[in-house]
């Protein structure tokens, strides 16, 4: 218990350190930087998760890992991110961010065929940003662009194994939220020219049906005349579905006294616009992943993944831009060097090592500019053991204290754009239990 309420605090004092999960610049295009759905022992092998199978974890991309649990699991996790933003003819600035990242429980249903259901909510996109442009004229003033918000993803799904080592499985997604921005025009040193703000705020939502597969072919190695180990090949499929995004909303601009504002004082002068019950639709198009792990026994897990997202068939609302196709490539490993957890003693050799690199083609179009990015990962899994009496035996349940760190770098400084570094750290908590056991005897 002191363990788990420790990992509560950081929680908690991760998701305080700042009111949004980005400060990226990027995010002012169409929904903002769309967020990883995956867990946090994911992102420590690359954002790999949709061709693993464990009876200890699961992956909420792909539905059909439901059918692989053994115990019941919940999972959460926060993450904080420390970036430098750089532009080719002016000093870096530097940004840090963190929030809550997700929430989500499954548990097996027993019945004569392997089948789970799963539940839970993550970041689907966020809202971030801050962006200057200081004008040298008589007077002088500068515009200043300014957004927050995002949208969240809550699901619900279920898992089955059709036939041996078929899984198939669905999620019923619902996606909301929120996105406000203001354009500002200010003149700081005059009290003769109109200084205005304009904002406008939208309330976001939309449902979809996400779909997926794995399956497994497996084979015995005999090793130096011992017990044989047992070598997974997996292959998955998952099929992201389209989103339409229904917004309520408003927009709101007023005259402002700019040399107090430059002091950060909001002082009104006079209302210009006000239009309540505006509306705006924008599209989460259809997505595609395709996933294949290697699993030797328990000891080590190789997976590689790509995705695509088609962007390219949406237009931005609000500026009339068009997107690129988001695509992703990523691989990962991870190794356990002794996984014998009933046994005392060897903690380092029960910790899981994990490593993953990806690469991605994000779907912002800044005057014909797709934006790229590349990660390298590294993550520990430590090990929480508990034994637990089922009917038949005596088992240890593991749990982890999930932790990674990653490096990435967005975007670059040509063409009058911003390169990105990012340090981001995450820390999740894995806990597996047995429930709905049925006692022999009372």
């Amino acid at each position: 218990m002191n363990k788990t309420w420790a990992i509560v605090v950081l929680f908690a004092s991760l998701s305080a350190v700042a009111q949004s999960g980005t400060s990226s610049p990027y995010s002012i295009a169409g929904i903002g930087e769309l967020k990883y759905g995956g867990f946090n022992q994911h992102k420590g092998t690359g954002t790999t998760s949709i061709a693993q199978r464990s009876k200890n974890s699961f992956s909420a991309l792909n539905p059909a890992s439901y059918a692989n649990l053994g115990f019941t699991i919940l999972d959460v996790g926060a993450g904080l991110s420390l970036g430098k933003l750089t532009t080719e003819n002016s000093d870096p600035s530097f940004t840090r961010a963190g929030n809550f990242n997700y929430f989500a429980m499954a548990f097996p249903i027993a019945a004569k065929k392997k089948m789970g259901v799963s539940f839970g909510t993550n970041q689907f996109s966020d809202v971030g940003y801050t962006i200057r442009n200081n004008r040298v004229d008589t007077p002088s003033y500068y515009n200043q662009y300014g957004g927050s918000g995002g949208l969240s993803r809550v699901y619900v799904g279920y898992g089955i194994e059709v036939i041996k080592n078929l899984n198939i499985g669905f999620n019923a997604n619902y996606i909301f939220g929120n996105v406000a921005s203001a354009n500002t025009t200010i003149y700081p040193s005059s009290v003769t020219r109109f200084s205005f703000i304009d904002e406008t705020y939208f309330a976001y939502g939309g449902a979809s049906l996400d779909f997926g597969a794995q399956y497994t072919v497996q084979q015995s190695i005999q090793k130096d005349n011992k017990d044989a180990v047992r070598l997974d090949h997996t292959i998955a499929a998952s099929y992201q579905g389209a989103t339409q995004l229904i917004g309520d909303g408003y927009r709101f601009s007023q005259t402002v006294v700019g040399t107090r504002f430059a002091l950060g004082e909001e002082v009104p002068i006079d209302t210009i616009l006000f239009e309540d019950n505006k509306r705006d639709t924008t599209t989460k198009p259809i997505g595609f992943t395709l996933g294949y792990t290697l699993k030797y026994g328990d000891v080590w897990t190789l997976s590689i993944e790509a995705e695509q997202n088609l962007w390219s068939g949406v237009t931005d609302s609000r500026s009339g831009n068009t997107f690129f196709d988001n695509t992703r490539l990523a691989a990962g490993f991870s190794i356990v060097p002794l996984p014998k957890y009933g046994d005392k003693g060897n903690f380092l050799k029960k910790v899981e090592y994990r490593l993953g690199a990806r690469y991605e083609n994000l779907y912002y179009n800044f005057a014909g500019n797709q934006i790229s990015e590349v990660g390298i990962s590294f993550g520990l899994g430590l090990p929480i053991v508990k034994s637990v009496r089922t009917e038949d035996e005596k088992v240890a349940i593991v749990s982890r204290i999930n932790l990674s760190a990653e490096y990435v770098k967005r975007g670059s400084t040509a063409n009058q754009l911003i390169q990105e570094d990012y340090f981001n750290i995450g820390i999740g908590l894995n806990l597996n239990d047995k429930w709905f056991t049925k006692r022999k005897y009372r």
